[in-house]
């Protein structure tokens, strides 16, 4: 069922056994699983539909320390969330990024990976990906020739989601439209939490037309995203008894070292290049061994090509057609993405043929190739979520953004992409152009940017003094709230962190499903 809080009268209350906030990734997982077990969800999205200009404008946050483009350009209040323009990259977390060893700068998890591993197939299910290995083997299972690198680096391969498969409001949200377990409300801005006694006794909701409604429920989930999770707790003061709400703020931090030109492209897209196989994109990633860290002393850190097409070519016109569909514009497809996409039908047609029959993602001779190092960024206190004293259109104060980038990072940099360099000379890789500054020490680095992961701010611990939510994801002190979000993550590793918080919702699911048949 479909309700649109802009079309009820204003006071109204509702009541659940179990109220989601927020519709996106985690939110559509949440309430899907949990109806298809017969619990009741109220599912509340703060956005309509489709992407509403009055919506994004609600994530408008003051910056107080480095320039964070995730805050505005890496978030999408609507059904769907961020899945709606997501590249669906999935790849897990490997042992030492739960159990750093001594010595590496990386927090340590209160959890470790066996806890969550069960679920990672049922996310690749809902995602729609092959099954073939993360891990250098997928090469040989492809009859690939194998790619020797030292102790330094670990071959890995991220998968990439079909792009009928990464808006989940096209099948999760489906799901819960379709479920007669399953309430959305569009337009449902929670405004507050209303907790007493250690239990949240209701959630404070508006409209746009500024209309306040009342949600009562047995169970409360926030699943808002990691800046917006931080802010909700902080306007409400519902569990910051130790001042941890907001602290610890990360993302993955990167920055192109080198381009890839000459002899060394073609080695490149041969030995590393990406491969496709049923409709499933394979991307090589070179990650720092977990000895080469403690010896270094390096954060989570990897290497990977980056491709750039040029706008007139086959592959942009296909990117664009795909990236419209996924968000379910059709008009914008097709009247955008039209003509160019006939124009270049001969390069789109060479894409498919190479990969179906080549299992290789095509890529043109004008595309440009780079390579860039991508790496969690070391989770400090100061980095943190805060409340501005300016307020939005509802009324409610802005968050502030008070991160920035260390010299740890920088020097990390530095220091990995000179091994990365001697492992591909090594494989026959050389005399890529390397950025000014990267492997000079004392050199000015050129300046890093975030990739839109932002995580942290609600870390999960055992201890409450020092983290918000428990290993189960509950809020310290807090009986009926949980936190499905990457603002729990201690630790960002260097994969993308939503194919990890996907199965951390999946577990979830299982514990609410428990607490609800046991009586809560």
């Amino acid at each position: 069922m479909l309700i649109d809080l802009e079309r009820e009268i204003a006071g109204k209350s509702y009541l659940s056994q179990v109220c989601v906030l927020g519709a996106g990734i985690a939110g559509l997982v949440l309430a899907q699983r949990l109806a298809r077990r017969g619990v009741k969800v109220h599912l509340l999205e703060a956005g309509g539909l489709k992407l509403e200009l009055r919506s994004q404008s609600l994530y408008a946050a003051e910056i107080a320390g480095d320039r964070y483009t995730g805050a505005t350009e890496g978030r999408f209040r609507v059904f769907g969330g961020s899945s709606t323009r997501w590249g669906g990259q999935l790849l897990p977390y490997t042992d030492d990024i739960f159990s750093p060893r001594a010595g590496m700068p990386s927090w340590p998890w209160p959890i470790g990976p066996e806890a969550i591993e069960q679920y990672y197939g049922e996310v690749l299910e809902i995602m729609g990906t092959d099954r073939l290995p993360f891990g250098a083997e997928l090469l040989n299972a492809l009859g690939r020739p194998k790619v020797e690198f030292g102790d330094g680096v670990r071959l890995r391969f991220s998968k990439w989601a079909p792009f009928r498969r990464r808006n989940l409001a096209r099948s999760l949200g489906r799901d819960c439209l379709a479920h007669s377990g399953v309430t959305v409300f569009t337009h449902a801005n929670a405004i507050a939490l209303q907790e007493a006694g250690g239990q949240v006794q209701s959630v404070a909701v508006k409209n746009y037309a500024g209309a306040n409604f009342v949600f009562r429920t047995d169970e409360v989930v926030i699943c808002l995203g990691t800046i917006e999770s931080s802010r909700l707790l902080l306007s409400s003061n519902v569990g910051n008894a130790f001042d941890q709400v907001g602290r610890y703020f990360h993302d993955h931090v990167g920055l192109r070292v080198a381009k890839i030109e000459g002899e060394a492209r073609a080695r490149v897209l041969d030995r590393l290049g990406p491969l496709y196989v049923e409709g499933t994109l394979h991307i090589c990633k070179l990650e720092a061994s977990a000895e080469l860290r403690r010896r270094e002393r390096l954060p989570a850190v990897m290497a990977h090509v980056v491709i750039e097409e040029p706008e007139d070519s086959g592959a942009a016109a296909a990117r664009a057609m795909l990236q419209s569909l996924q968000k379910g514009n059709l008009k914008e497809a097709f009247a955008r993405n039209f003509l160019p996409v006939l124009r270049q039908l001969g390069g789109i047609a060479r894409l498919a043929w190479q990969s179906r029959v080549r299992r290789r993602r095509a890529v043109s001779a004008r595309a440009e190739l780079w390579l860039k190092i991508d790496m969690e960024q070391v989770a400090r206190a100061e980095d943190r979520i805060r409340l501005s004293e300016l307020r939005d259109a509802l009324g409610q104060r802005a968050a502030v953004i008070d991160w920035r980038i260390g010299t740890q990072e920088r020097e990390a940099v530095r220091a990995y992409a000179r091994v990365v360099k001697a492992e591909l000379e090594g494989i026959g890789i050389a005399g890529l152009k390397w950025a000014p500054g990267v492997l000079d020490a004392g050199a000015e680095l050129p300046p890093m940017a975030d990739t839109f992961h932002a995580m942290g701010g609600l870390r999960m611990g055992t201890d409450a003094r020092v983290s918000v939510v428990d290993c189960d994801l509950k809020v310290h002190g807090i009986d009926n709230l949980h936190v499905a979000s990457c603002a729990v993550f201690p630790a960002g590793g260097s994969s993308n962190p939503t194919f990890t918080m996907m199965a951390l919702t999946l577990r979830l699911v299982d514990r609410l499903a428990a607490l609800l048949a046991g009586g809560r």
